[in-house]
């Protein structure tokens, strides 16, 4: 058969598929209304109309009645659900533009087959299945398997197969762009055409280009510790999001959405990426910040946003006390600190209402005191809370026979009985009014209190963590070079934030761990996968906090070491420590899909020891503008935006080093006749085209075109500038800009 009519038999394959999906649409439609508007079956039958579908010949298929009945009663069997008919009908919204992206023909049994392959299943009028979902086993024949004896696994066997057919597609809107015939997974003609599109204001998933390395990532069932490693732009992130979406499916029957926890690095980069699982039919998941995290985990306290650190560390870096309160000492130092204070117990605070001591902090001691001790400390403290609940109980009780509450409760039954005046006047009604009375009044009074003792507030825990700064073994502070009294002004420091209820980020972690080990102190969101992305600006300290918070989860961890811009000690060489009885694996990818091989030996040619790294895709060489005249190279990138691109350019990004920059230039570039949308936080939404934005902002994402403002020996000087630099260069897809205020490049 000739590539023409293999092309004209997968229109009418196309269409076949397109038609069976209008007709489950309709089906599940009418099925909605049904349940919404209490009616019965029979609307659904009444409403039936027919479709017209072509298959391969009109021989081969004919359409019943009795099938098509029987298919829409398999459907509504199915998705018993409304909110399964709704998650099917989103499914099928995004099938219609897009039905599949694949073929395999395979033997099994001496049986031909013909299976396609889409972002989820389809049936025939018989029930039969025309498209698999990506993420079924069959389906991996398409990402791992060349022409030829091989097999598949499900449900923990091999079946043996031959494959004798893979196709690709690409199909936009309903309609067959192309299509490629290869033994490869993906075809790499077929991935360049895909590679060379224009970006978009969200991330798009990659269900049709899941390359070997990745989909070994994605299938992974298995690891408790995940480690992705990849270059800037290898689909280390897009895999990860996959990854989410695979096991959704796989564990479809116990794992719900809401159990899968992200972290993402910014709110910016949250917005970049909701698409993804909603493209694949999924429902979002719960995504955060760490910083989210923190606030929500001490909502007593203004947690002080990420970005205010970024920047700082952008412009001038992070001080020696940050990176020592970031090591993971801090976890066993804590443990042992806990230890020695298990006989006498914490600092206790006085329980006092408007001023008025109830529980002085010397008779919580003297509670704690009595308790077991050959408990630990956290159970010792939650039996002191039982005991303050009843000490409180009968304080209640004492308190209903204090004056200003018979006086209260006097004026309440005066009104009582002036505003109800038909109400028979008996000893018996009034004495049940007076008691429901002086109980209400003084728990209204005790209320707060209450709380204290429900949050453990009765523990002075500021103070006890400024204790525990203060034993800060010598040698840890000789690591990072912090001198005593250097440490003593950074803890009176902290103490000056804890009065006016804020709380940096780079203490929230270690502050959060010893919570946890000194209380019951809990998360109300008990994740079973925990991803995390953007790995190498987390802190060791903080992915144990997330192990002790989240017991039972397994966890995803990745990111780019070559774009590790805020000094952390690397989470890498501790992830054994902190998981010491889980089998952590590590993935490494090494080919860089987002930019072109041009590009991507731009970036590294300012790294001291750049990667190993391949990149498929060849494009233009980075257009360098040198003007040390600050106003002229103003110009100049006013000149180069003003001429016409490529079709392949739509969004474009001028990336500064800081946010001072970004701003400055906004302003400068406000006389122009530029559409831009300048970005400085964290909290803003992608609406232009062209945007201006700081560089911490723009770590993760990716436009058509990066320009480099005021790229200099003087602005870019140390270590940590080769890396911000190199993530700045590799937001580029298919094109680079820079405009040097210099003579030459830095580090040249």
């Amino acid at each position: 058969m000739n590539p023409l009519q293999q092309r004209a038999l997968e229109e009418q394959q196309l269409q076949k598929s397109l038609a069976l999906i209008a007709e489950e649409k309709r089906v599940l439609h009418q099925a909605a209304l049904d349940q919404e508007q209490a009616l019965k079956n029979e609307a659904l039958e009444n409403g039936a109309a027919e479709n017209k579908i072509n298959t391969f010949s009109d021989e081969s298929f004919r359409d019943s009645y009795i099938n098509r009945r029987q298919h829409e009663v398999d459907l509504l069997v199915r998705y018993h659900t409304l909110e399964a008919q709704k998650k099917r009908q989103q499914v099928l919204k995004i099938m219609t533009k897009n039905p599949y992206f694949a073929r395999i023909d395979f033997t099994e049994e001496e049986e031909k087959n013909r299976l396609y392959v889409g972002v989820a299943s389809l049936r025939d009028d018989a029930d039969e299945p025309l498209v698999v979902d990506w993420r079924s086993p069959i389906a991996n024949l398409y990402y791992e398997s060349e022409l030829g004896p091989t097999y598949y696994e499900a449900q923990g066997e091999k079946l043996a197969v031959t494959l004798n057919l893979k196709r690709q597609f690409k199909i936009t809107d309903g309609k067959l762009l192309s299509m490629a015939d290869t033994s490869e997974t993906i075809h790499d003609d077929f991935l360049l055409e895909i590679l060379d599109e224009n970006s978009n204001h969200h991330m798009k998933n990659i269900v049709a280009t899941i390359q070997k390395a990745q989909n070994a990532i994605i299938r992974n069932t298995n690891s408790q510790v995940m480690m992705i490693e990849g270059i800037a732009g290898s689909g280390k992130t897009s895999a990860l999001l996959q990854r989410v979406a695979y096991l959704l499916y796989t564990h479809r029957n116990w794992l719900k959405p809401e159990q899968v926890l992200l972290f993402s690095p910014n709110h910016l980069f949250s917005e970049y990426i909701a698409e993804v699982l909603p493209s694949l039919g999924e429902n979002q998941i719960p995504t955060t910040t760490f910083g989210a995290y923190f606030q929500h985990l001490l909502p007593q306290y203004i947690v002080t946003k990420p970005q205010a650190a970024e920047a700082n560390f952008l412009a001038g870096g992070r001080s020696a006390s940050s990176l020592l309160k970031a090591d993971l000492a801090w976890s066993k130092n804590l443990e042992t600190y806990l230890k020695e204070i298990t006989s006498v117990g914490p600092a206790f605070r006085d329980l006092k209402i408007k001023g008025q001591v109830k529980i002085s902090k010397q008779q919580i001691r003297q509670y704690y005191q009595e308790a077991n001790p050959t408990l630990p400390i956290h159970q010792r403290l939650s039996l002191l809370q039982t005991k303050l609940y009843k000490k409180l109980g009968g304080l209640m009780k004492d308190e209903q026979k204090a004056q200003w509450v018979k006086d209260w409760v006097q004026e309440k039954v005066t009104q009582h009985y002036e505003q109800n005046f038909q109400l028979e006047d008996n000893d018996v009604n009034e004495k049940k009014l007076r008691k429901e009375l002086s109980v209400k009044i003084v728990k209204k009074y005790f209320k707060k209190l209450k709380q204290v003792v429900d949050d453990f507030e009765f523990i002075a825990f500021s103070l006890q963590y400024r204790h525990f700064l203060q034993q800060a073994p010598a040698e840890l502070l000789q690591q990072y070079h912090v001198t005593p009294e250097a440490w003593q002004g950074e803890i009176l420091h902290i103490q000056e934030n804890f009065r006016e209820k804020i709380i940096l980020q780079e203490d929230a972690a270690l502050c959060c761990l010893m919570k946890k080990r000194l209380l019951p102190f809990y998360v109300s969101q008990q994740a079973r996968f925990i991803f995390v992305d953007e790995m190498q600006d987390v802190t060791p300290l903080e992915a144990q906090l997330l192990k002790e918070m989240h017991p039972d989860a397994n966890f995803t961890f990745c990111g780019d070491l070559n774009q590790q811009i805020f000094g952390n000690p690397t989470l890498v060489t501790h992830l054994l420590d902190i998981f010491p009885d889980k089998r952590v694996e590590r993935y490494q990818l090494t080919t860089s899909y987002r930019s072109t091989q041009e590009i991507t030996r731009f970036a590294e040619s300012f790294l001291e020891n750049p990667p190993q790294t391949d990149a498929p895709r060849h494009g233009t060489t980075p257009t360098i503008y040198y003007r040390e005249d600050a106003k002229q190279l103003v110009a100049d990138l006013v000149a180069s935006l003003e001429k016409e691109r490529s079709p392949q350019i739509m969004r474009q990004a001028i990336l500064t080093k800081t946010t001072a920059e970004a701003q400055a230039l906004g302003d400068a570039l406000k006389e122009s006749n530029l559409d831009f949308q300048l970005i400085l936080n964290e909290d803003d939404f992608f609406k232009r085209n062209l945007v201006i934005l700081p560089a911490y902002l723009a770590k993760g994402l990716e436009f058509d075109e990066v320009l480099l403002y005021n790229i200099s020996k003087e602005n870019f000087a140390t270590a940590s500038d080769r890396l911000i630099l190199y993530t700045m260069i590799t937001r580029g897809m298919h094109q680079v800009s820079a405009f040097v205020a210099d003579d030459t490049l830095p580090f040249a």
